[in-house]
């Protein structure tokens, strides 16, 4: 399930990217990269250029991801084949 709740992590902050940083940032660039490969030399390249901006704006795109997710929740449990679901 964490390689599932990851990749949706990834695509929502990427949108939050693409939309507050555009397409040229070094982030949306780092970020991009995640949709084909989420190894962990990925993940380390996502995590150095989020740690690169400033905090407000770290923490403004983390803010539009968890929302995101929030308001899609279909998007992991889609994706999620393991186990029965809890009535």
């Amino acid at each position: 399930m964490f390689d599932v709740i990851g990749e949706s992590l990834f695509a929502a902050l990427r949108a939050a990217a693409e939309q507050r940083l555009g397409h040229g940032h070094p982030c949306f660039a780092a970020l991009d990269k995640v949709a084909g490969d989420t190894g962990p030399a990925v993940a380390e390249a996502v995590q150095a250029a989020l740690a690169a901006l400033e905090p407000s704006l770290a923490a403004a795109l983390m803010a539009d991801a968890h929302k995101a997710l929030r308001e899609n929740p279909q998007g992991i449990l889609g994706s999620w084949s393991g186990g029965s679901r809890p009535h």
